[in-house]
């Protein structure tokens, strides 16, 4: 296919954390190569970590030393040759937990490059009790983003952290591709209502706490609670059924559901969220009640598209409401897909980046 913009051609050597069995890197790069390669980008992608590393730690076995210089001195190798691209695209960091040489010496050979954050990393080191963050890490994140050329930030709350250190940011929301993602086809009915959950062992914790609530509903009204991607530890008294995650298969698993959560804590970690799962119910038309952290109070109207529950009872009374109604799960999940298709699609947003990056390059026409 010619390129969409006049054949102009960038070279751009893209530095994701994870392949793409890891959503940020999956969300945040890979399903924009095809309009990146539209537009004339020539796409060179080396990943930090291998599909290993995410299926270890989500096992809860670390990284052995011996695996990660490896993986370190593979993408030395990658920069030593960043001078052959006219852009760098950065997602998170470079080599997490370790100083921002490598970015430094890239500013100093002239290689621009864009740093792209869906995640506030920056709570991580500054948070951090350890003399070594403390010294060498707490003012890595603002020392990049001076540096950088642009920063895309996934939300509000990343957006106004990076604009402290530069101007040169933008807004750039995770976003799903309304084309995959679709509502079901006539009814996909299970034998009570389904209350689910899709995610990774990482982030289930975050429904554990819902425990309470949960216990509370299943007392009033019959349901199932369906958890994707990740084994519930501590939902005694809640109907949970487990089951594994698939690329494949995450779309048939959302469509099954008929109430959507998202809990999170109300941290300065969890407001870097972007509202990925959230999205990802909306866009099959589910019924959405969702912690008011993060991207949520931008994405959620309350009442409207989807429910935000701040406490225990709305958590309660909300997902309730949505059992308890199908006409109004129909009618929620209807304008949460519009809300998706309008202002989180891929399609939407796919030209977007093109445009930012051929920007960023100095090759935009």
């Amino acid at each position: 296919m010619a390129p969409a913009w006049g054949g102009v051609t960038v070279k751009l050597l893209c530095l994701t954390k994870y392949t793409r069995q890891g959503p940020s890197s999956r969300y945040r790069v890979y399903q924009f190569l095809p309009y990146l390669e539209d537009a004339g980008i020539d796409v060179h992608i080396q990943t930090l970590h291998d599909d290993g590393y995410l299926n270890r730690m989500f096992a809860g076995r670390r990284a052995s030393l011996p695996y990660l210089l490896n993986r370190w001195l593979k993408r030395v190798s990658v920069l030593l040759r960043a001078g052959r691209y006219d852009l760098v695209f950065i997602q998170k960091e470079l080599f997490p937990h370790l100083p921002d040489l490598f970015e430094t010496v890239l500013r100093w050979c002239g290689v621009e490059f864009v740093l792209d954050i869906d995640d506030a990393i920056f709570v991580l080191y500054e948070d951090s009790k350890s003399v070594w963050t403390k010294t060498f890490l707490r003012d890595k994140l603002p020392r990049v983003i001076k540096k950088s050329r642009l920063v895309l930030a996934g939300n509000g709350f990343l957006e106004g952290y990076a604009r402290r250190y530069s101007q040169r940011v933008v807004r750039f929301p995770t976003v799903v591709d309304t084309q995959r993602f679709t509502p079901r086809d006539g009814r996909i009915s299970a034998d009570l209502p389904v209350v689910g959950w899709m995610g990774s062992p990482e982030t289930v914790r975050f429904v554990d706490d819902l425990r309470g609530p949960l216990e509370a509903l299943s007392r009033e009204i019959p349901y199932e609670m369906r958890i994707v991607g990740a084994d519930p530890r501590h939902l005694e008294g809640v109907p949970v059924t487990a089951q594994p995650w698939s690329e494949a298969g995450e779309v048939d698993a959302l469509r099954w559901f008929d109430v959507g959560i998202m809990p999170l804590s109300d941290s300065r970690w969890a407001q870097g969220k972007c509202g990925l799962k959230l999205l990802q119910y909306m866009s099959v038309g589910v019924a959405s009640v969702s912690s008011p952290v993060g991207s949520a109070r931008d994405i959620i109207s309350d009442g409207d598209n989807g429910f935000l529950a701040s406490n225990p009872a709305e958590w309660v009374e909300k997902i309730g409401r949505l059992l308890r109604d199908s006409e109004r799960r129909r009618v929620m999940g209807r304008r949460g897909r519009e809300t998706v298709e309008r202002e989180y699609s891929l399609q939407a947003l796919g030209p977007r980046l093109a445009e930012l990056l051929l920007e960023a390059s100095g090759r935009s026409v």
